[in-house]
């Protein structure tokens, strides 16, 4: 079952971390930590050292549960634009915007 209310922090939370291009140490480590506490195996990649940036990509492994399942793939940016800095979330009922 889905935890509507985990998940909405968690986005409350990164909404609010900086992240810009090459400048998203800090979301990574809040999602390194994020994943490790749900049991996978994390590591940081080298990406940034090649980009210029602080930090590399974040490559979680979840242990599956049904044996012969093939393994699944999920990608994501961490980066945010300019104008996302400072973002200041605003929850309306069942909608999030920001300031």
């Amino acid at each position: 079952m889905i935890n509507q209310e985990r998940i909405k922090n968690l986005l409350l939370e990164l909404v609010q971390i900086d992240s810009h291009s090459r400048k998203e140490r800090e979301v990574a480590q809040c999602i390194k930590s994020y994943c490790e506490e749900m049991g996978a195996q994390v590591e940081i990649d080298d990406a940034g050292e090649k980009v210029a940036g602080n930090t590399g990509n974040v490559i979680a492994r979840f242990a599956g549960t049904i044996h012969d399942a093939e393994p699944i793939m999920m990608s994501a940016h961490m980066d945010t634009v300019v104008p996302g800095e400072g973002v200041k979330p605003i929850i309306e009922g069942d909608i999030i915007r920001t300031d």
